[in-house]
Order: structure tokens, then C-alpha cells, then sequence
């Protein structure tokens, strides 16, 4: 196959998740190549500007441009470029890790260093598998299984992967790993149990857990894992009571508590950890994207110290690490981009801006019946897209793409996949911003005959133009 340029420079890079015929004849198409980002915006290369409606990927908390980020990762470099954590430590990795202590529940005591949300999940599944192997109690030794939410999205490394239960990533990857089994997930709107609304339908969701750990045997069952919110299957959102009936069966049946907030991590609900508050506290909590604002690679897997301290016997070190744990770039960044969050008070920003956009969006859903359900919390919100209301019809993967293409090509970029359209902005927008938002929203998501022929002739404009991509 002949390799394309772009700009006059040859096209070898493969992208992540994307079906590179379609996007190699897109490349000089709106948002195909972003060239700057400043603040809330990010350009393209003809410099049109988008709302960076999904933080790049969820990620970029406190917008882009920040010269305080740039700072603390110059200076870093000049006094340190790179020392391993591997039998050694240096100082920005310990203020790191404090930090994180500090600024948790107060469950936890240690903390891993990675370099993306995938290495933070994996790390907590090897924690909890070794963490059972060297357990005092026998019994315990043949604990190895994982359970998570189907369709729940962990990472992309091959236990991760394993956590989601979706043919299609068996059909590609397959066989997947043994020993991970899932539940469905708690998903109020297409309730995969036929229940009533909640709270009549008894959390059937939260009680099906324990069921599966009946049905497999506790004494081989190692952990539960979730996300507080169901990002990438659809902003899924379920009642507070939900994580606390989750977490009273793994104490029952003695399994490690695992809470992926790597998307919800650092402010994104409105609070700082979405799981800071719940009566049943996590074991292990993973993180990663706003913990540098993505402005360099940067995770963390905190434990609480019973765990910590089955890893403490000769022998019985954590068998686990990666060239970049705990890179003095990256904590240097981390570092500073956590005291952006606090000192601006971007939580409280994400919670009163993210209620301010609902409620707005709640209003533009009754002029809209293509929007059947409006969820999420804060600054990360989803709209599920209907054919019609009353059957729940979804929208069809595609029809939903046009939508985003449609409202990118207005200035917005929104995350889409299967019938969810779905908002993660910086935490830094404001009321204007959100109004632009729904603004943009209203125009794309408009049934009306003219609103189409309008977003026909927007495409048709889009791809006029000097093409830079050959």
C-alpha cells in the first residue's frame, strides 16, 4: 500500500482504535489533526477552533497551555531527568505518593507508580492475585478470579482486556486470559434484569454479585473491580447505594475491593474521588488521566497497609514495576498539575458548571426526543440517543458518529460510541462555555427536515477546501 503524506511528510504512523483507511482520506478534514490547544479549545491545522468537549481523552483537567506544567517539567529535566524507582527512590516520587495518602479517603496507605490507566489496573490485578498467593491461610491460596462489569472498560493490556467480557475483543484477541468472569452492569435505563425502576427493583444489579460468588465458590473469587462510572460503555451511572452493597458482599465473602477512577479520578464528578465518600471504602484504588492533565504519562495503584503488609516476607516482594515508575518528569508534573486543582478549586467548578450544563440539557432534551436519557455527574455526562423515546430505540452506532461529526464541525468535539454521546470537558469551562455547548448541541441534534438538509450542507462545506493530505 502506498504511504500517504501529510503536509509533505510521509504517513507511517498507526493510529490507536482507528480504522486507518477512513481516516488517512479524512486528514485535512476538521478536527483529524489538532496543531494547538489553549485552555478549553484545541485548532486544527487551518486554525479552527473546537470546544475540547472530551479532554482530548478524557484527560486534559486543566486545559491546555499551562505554563506552570511546562515549568515544573523543564526544571525537573535540567535537575534530574530520569532515576528508576527499582531499588531506589528520589524525591519527587516520595512527594508524589504523599500527596496521593493525603489526599484520599484515609484508607490508604501505599502507592505504585505507573505510567497510564492500563498499568494502574493491571497492577491491582497482580496485586490482588500475588496478594492471595502468599496469604498465611491456606484456603485462600486458590483465590485467583476476577470479577468485573460486562463491558466495563479497564485498559487495554491483556488482563485488563480480560475484565470486559466482550466477544468482540475475544473474537480479535482470543483466547483471553482464564479466571475473569463479569456481571452485568448496573445500568438504570436498559435494566438488563427487567426490573422496576430503582429503588423498587432491589439493586438486582449490586445483589447479582454475590450470587456469582455463591455460584463460583468465595474461596476462589480475588477481587471485584469497577469503575464508578461506566465511562466508555456509556457514562452508566448507578445509585450511591449500589457501591455500598458491592462493597458490603466483597468484605462477606473476603474479596479485595478494586475501584478504577481512572476517568473519574482528580475532580471529574464533582468531587475529587468519586469513591471519597462511600460507606465501604476500596481496597485498591486505581488512577490516571487528570493526575497530570495528560500533559505527560502518569498513573498510580494505592493500597491500603493490610495489603501492603503480606508483601513484606523475604521472598514476598511485589513481583511487579516498569522502566517509568515513578519518573521524575511525570510525578514533577503530577505534583504541580494537583495543586492546580485544588488551589483553582476545579472540583467545585466541575460540580456547579457540571449541574449548571444538565439542567440545561434536561431542558433541551424536552424539545428533543432523540435524547432518551441524560446521565452522569459533574463534568462527565452522557446522552443516550433514541429513534424513539417510548420504545428506547438506540440510535445506530453510525447515525450517533454523524451527530459528533456534525457537532465538531460546529466547534464542539463530544465522545461517541454506540448510541452515547458524551460530554467530558476540561474542568476549567465556565457557564458561557457550557451554554456554547448546548448551543451547538441543539443545532446537531435537531430531527427537523430543514436541521438535516442544514447539517448536509455543514458537511458539504467542511470538505471544501484545499485538501493538505495526498
Amino acid at each position: 500500500m502506498k504511504v500517504k503524506k501529510y503536509r509533505g511528510t510521509p504517513y507511517h504512523l498507526w493510529n490507536p482504535f482507528t480504522p486507518m483507511v477512513e481516516f488517512q482520506s479524512m486528514m485535512d478534514i476538521g478536527p483529524s489533526v489538532i496543531h494547538r490547544g489553549d485552555g478549553p479549545y484545541v485548532y486544527n491545522g487551518k486554525g479552527k477552533r473546537y470546544i475540547n468537549g472530551f479532554s482530548c481523552l478524557w484527560n486534559v483537567a486543566v486545559g491546555h497551555g499551562r505554563k506552570e506544567l511546562v515549568e515544573a517539567a523543564a526544571s525537573q529535566m535540567q535537575e534530574l531527568a530520569f532515576a528508576s524507582c527499582f531499588r531506589q527512590s528520589h524525591p519527587r516520587a516520595i512527594e508524589l505518593a504523599a500527596k496521593l495518602i493525603d489526599i484520599t479517603s484515609g484508607n490508604f496507605n501505599r502507592v505504585y507508580l505507573g505510567s497510564n490507566g492500563s498499568e494502574a489496573v493491571e497492577t491491582a490485578l497482580k496485586m490482588a492475585r500475588q496478594y492471595f498467593k502468599q496469604s498465611p491461610d491456606p484456603s485462600d491460596k486458590s483465590r485467583f478470579k476476577i470479577i468485573s462489569l460486562k463491558g466495563a472498560y479497564h485498559g487495554v493490556s491483556y488482563g485488563v482486556l480480560s475484565t470486559s467480557g466482550l466477544e468482540a475483543d475475544a473474537e480479535k484477541f482470543g483466547p483471553l486470559l482464564p479466571g475473569f468472569l463479569q456481571i452485568p452492569p448496573p445500568y438504570c435505563y436498559r435494566c438488563p434484569y427487567d426490573k422496576a425502576p430503582y429503588p423498587e427493583c432491589g439493586l438486582a444489579c449490586a445483589h447479582a454479585l454475590e450470587k456469582l460468588i455463591i455460584k463460583e465458590g468465595a474461596e476462589t473469587i480475588a477481587a471485584f473491580i469497577l469503575e464508578p462510572i461506566m465511562g466508555s460503555y456509556g457514562i452508566i451511572d448507578p445509585p450511591d447505594k449500589f457501591y455500598t452493597v458491592v462493597g458490603e458482599i466483597c468484605q462477606k465473602h473476603g474479596l479485595l475491593f478494586i475501584t478504577d477512577e481512572v476517568t473519574t479520578g482528580f475532580g471529574r464528578t464533582g468531587k475529587l474521588f468519586a469513591s471519597q465518600d462511600w460507606e465501604i471504602q476500596p481496597d485498591i484504588l486505581c488512577l490516571g488521566k487528570a493526575i497530570s492533565s495528560g500533559y505527560v504519562p502518569l498513573s498510580a495503584t494505592l493500597a491500603t497497609e493490610k495489603i501492603y503488609e503480606r508483601f513484606q516476607k523475604e521472598g514476598q516482594q511485589f513481583e511487579h514495576g516498569s522502566t517509568a515508575s515513578g519518573h521524575p518528569v511525570c510525578t514533577a508534573v503530577g505534583l504541580r498539575n494537583i495543586d492546580i486543582i485544588i488551589q483553582e478549586k476545579l472540583v467545585d467548578n466541575a460540580a456547579n458548571v457540571g449541574l449548571y450544563l444538565r439542567n440545561k440539557l434536561e431542558k433541551l432534551r424536552e424539545n428533543h426526543g432523540i435524547i432518551g436519557d441524560i446521565r452522569g455527574r459533574g463534568l462527565m455526562i452522557g446522552l443516550e440517543l433514541v429513534k424513539d423515546r417510548a420504545s428506547k430505540t438506540p440510535l445506530s452506532s453510525s447515525e450517533v458518529f454523524d451527530h459528533a461529526v456534525d457537532t465538531a464541525i460546529s466547534g464542539l468535539l463530544a465522545y461517541s460510541r454506540g448510541s452515547i454521546l458524551g460530554l467530558f470537558p476540561p474542568l476549567i469551562i465556565d457557564r458561557a462555555i457550557a451554554d456554547e455547548i448546548v448551543g451547538i448541541l441543539d443545532k446537531s441534534l435537531n430531527a427537523s427536515i430543514p436541521a438535516k438538509m442544514a447539517r448536509k450542507a455543514r458537511l458539504a462545506k467542511e470538505f471544501v477546501g484545499t485538501r493538505l493530505f495526498k
